[in-house]
């Protein structure tokens, strides 16, 4: 039993138990990503990542709107970008049966850092970014 509860742990970092997923994606990355795009100005690329449904209501030039609004092009030297908490279970309805996961990453800066939450969902077989909210909680 021992080596079972130290085999659950070993793989994971942060305390947080291995994400079940039988997607085969990993949502923590897909969100990462996402932002490392927006953090690269590569708003294109970001827009991409998306979904139809996020992409019906906002545009690339809205997308861009809003990240510059919490990290401005004057803003310095961007990192690191990195996750700092997930989940997978939240409330109804809110959550969508094709939802993998919700994830808040951080942006550093040089003075402050800002940070986004992104929900990763499943669409046509990959996943997308399908929610987005600009700034620290």
């Amino acid at each position: 039993m021992a080596i079972l509860v130290v085999s659950l742990f070993s793989g994971c970092s942060s305390g947080e138990l291995p994400v079940a997923n039988t997607s085969g994606f990993d949502y923590r990355e897909v969100a990462l990503q996402f932002t490392k795009a927006l953090t690269d100005r590569d708003y294109d690329r970001a827009y991409a990542m998306t979904s139809q449904d996020y992409q019906r209501r906002t545009s690339v030039e809205q997308l861009r709107t809003a990240f510059e609004a919490i990290v401005p092009t004057d803003w310095g030297a961007i990192g690191p970008v990195a996750v700092v908490r997930t989940m997978t279970q939240w409330r109804l309805p809110a959550k969508q049966s094709s939802d993998l996961g919700w994830v808040y990453v951080s942006i550093g800066g040089d003075v402050y850092s800002e940070g986004l939450t992104a929900v990763i969902t499943l669409e046509n077989g990959r996943p997308k970014v399908r929610e987005v909210e600009f700034g620290r909680p």
